[in-house]
């Protein structure tokens, strides 16, 4: 889980530089059905906050509303999405996330800053559609060869059985 846990904070930071462009959404939903909801659901806390500490940003309003939405991916996608297998409903989902997760940041950022609620949200607008294009684009192209060959490598070296590291 360090591994996966590295690949997202790297890809994260090399592709920081685009606002809400990013892998991250497509790790996770990768993640969550590689590797199961629990597991990521701690690789979220872990990134969250190493993320918050590297970027200088651990504050409430900004760590609280990430948390939030990040652990959604695995929880949504360990629950009510469950069946949702398919490239097309995970990429519709990607996209929906995209959205999703801007909307969790507006009532910290109204609190803190003493923004409108309705006029942050449509400011945010176009960084939510671009969230919720690069996750869907990420999915819609990634995820099926990714999930493939990560399966394959996790099963044939047998990466997740921890039993065989205890003698």
């Amino acid at each position: 889980m360090a591994i996966f846990t590295a690949i997202i904070f790297v890809v994260e930071q090399a592709l920081s530089f685009i606002p809400n462009v990013q892998l991250t959404v497509f790790l996770f939903v990768l993640y969550t059905r590689l590797i199961g909801s629990k597991k990521t659901f701690f690789i979220v806390v872990v990134h969250t906050l190493l993320d918050n500490i590297y970027m200088g940003t651990l504050i409430w309003h900004l760590v609280i509303p990430m948390m939030m939405a990040w652990s959604l991916i695995p929880i949504l996608l360990g629950t009510v999405f469950k069946k949702v297998q398919g490239v097309v409903g995970l990429t519709i989902f990607a996209f929906g996330f995209g959205f999703i997760y801007g909307i969790m940041f507006i009532p910290f950022q109204a609190y803190v800053w003493g923004y409108d609620m309705w006029l942050y949200f449509i400011y945010d607008l176009p960084f939510e559609f671009a969230m919720g294009i690069s996750g869907a684009l990420s999915v819609a192209i990634l995820y099926q060869p990714v999930y493939y060959y990560m399966n394959h490598e996790i099963s044939n070296y047998q990466l997740l059985d921890t039993k065989r590291y205890v003698s």
